[in-house]
């Protein structure tokens, strides 16, 4: 690859890790926010919710572009339950919030997999 090729992707490899870390870290207080400080929210869910993520976070703080594929499986996850949460009547805020940022987390993370594979 050129020069400039690798700059290119290298800029879009930075953009892609802020993006990564500001979504990780949005799905993470909206767990926290949602389960233990609104009213039917508990600890059980919080965990539930959270261990799965939790497990890939020492592969995303080395950048390895594996724990990025992984990322993506587990995010498969919370985006179907959350369109399902979106599609039902009576839904709160949060399912919406959900979506979007586990959709723009999956998204990313995919990408930095990718371009890291070509840098």
């Amino acid at each position: 690859m050129t020069d400039s090729a690798n700059n290119k992707i290298a800029r879009k490899l930075r953009i892609a890790h802020y993006l990564n870390w500001a979504c990780y870290s949005g799905l993470m207080l909206l767990f926290a926010v949602r389960n233990l400080f609104l009213p039917g929210g508990s600890l059980k869910w919080w965990v539930v919710q959270t261990i799965p993520l939790l497990l890939v976070l020492p592969g995303l703080l080395r950048s390895h572009y594996r724990s990025y594929l992984w990322l993506c499986f587990i995010l498969l996850l919370y985006i179907t339950a959350s369109i399902v949460d979106v599609m039902m009547p009576g839904r709160g805020w949060q399912h919406g919030l959900l979506l979007l940022l586990s959709l723009t987390l999956f998204f990313s993370a995919m990408m930095t997999s990718r371009w890291q594979r070509m840098q």
